[in-house]
């Protein structure tokens, strides 16, 4: 009888400490959510541009990308007197890397394109997790870029998985570690955000990011980005001729 009553009190104690976590999880949902510039205007968003330069290998390029929300995805930017190309959508990818010495268009390697399929959603990487198949927990409690911070796990509907970081006084992503495979072997991609700036309607965005890819470190700063200015869909049809 005593066991079983100690069994009861650790199946209560169980309970209690999960029903804590997943309210735990979904204010820290919240509040990013409002950090982001709240459901409603996050909700709203159809396209977005942005523009900056990418600092790589001691090299400062422009680069451009145009999104349509779960659409389409364009990325360019300008190296070595070359423009280079990189087009992802739900069901496939190409890029032109004439900086590589590659000048025929070609099909994004597809741990590449599914990688970077996630960012055809530029309402947030943690809005709306349920409905964009997404399951998410809390870690717990740890420390990111010196700074305390919440932990969590996320997994997509590709099956990829990462663990994101948040401040815990702006509730901002300031850091993600990505787990990919990568010509056969799984590596770790790790993106640092900060300086985070808001559009005049009111969404907020990581100015600079910083990641260590496979190979080398990479930093972009943004200088510009719109909301919801048209994009015209040719821009993520395969060039002919290529």
């Amino acid at each position: 009888m005593r066991h079983l009553r100690i069994l009861s009190l650790a199946a209560v104690f169980m309970a209690a400490v999960n029903g804590l976590q997943a309210q735990t999880l979904q204010e820290i949902l919240d509040r990013y959510t409002q950090a982001m510039g709240g459901a409603d205007k996050l909700s709203a968003i159809r396209t977005q541009y942005s523009e900056g330069v990418m600092i790589a290998r001691e090299m400062e390029v422009p680069i451009r990308r145009w999104v349509k929300q779960g659409q389409a995805l364009r990325v360019e930017f300008d190296a070595l007197n070359t423009k280079n190309i990189q087009v992802v959508t739900p069901t496939g990818g190409w890029q032109y890397l004439p900086v590589a010495h590659k000048t025929e268009v070609e099909e994004l390697d597809p741990a590449v394109r599914t990688f970077i399929k996630s960012q055809l959603d530029v309402t947030g990487e943690l809005f709306n997790v349920e409905a964009k198949g997404k399951k998410v927990e809390f870690i717990g409690k740890d420390t990111a870029n010196g700074a305390p911070a919440y932990k969590l796990k996320v997994y997509t509907a590709d099956s990829l998985s990462a663990l994101v970081y948040l401040d815990a006084k702006t509730c901002f992503i300031v850091k993600a570690v990505n787990f990919i495979e990568y010509m056969g072997a799984r590596t770790e991609l790790v993106t640092i955000l900060s300086d985070y700036r808001h559009t005049p309607e009111g969404y907020a965005y990581a100015a600079t990011t910083e990641q260590t890819p496979i190979g080398s470190g990479m930093k972009i700063h943004l200088t510009r980005v719109e909301i919801n200015k048209p994009i015209a869909d040719e821009l993520f049809e395969r060039p002919q001729g290529k």
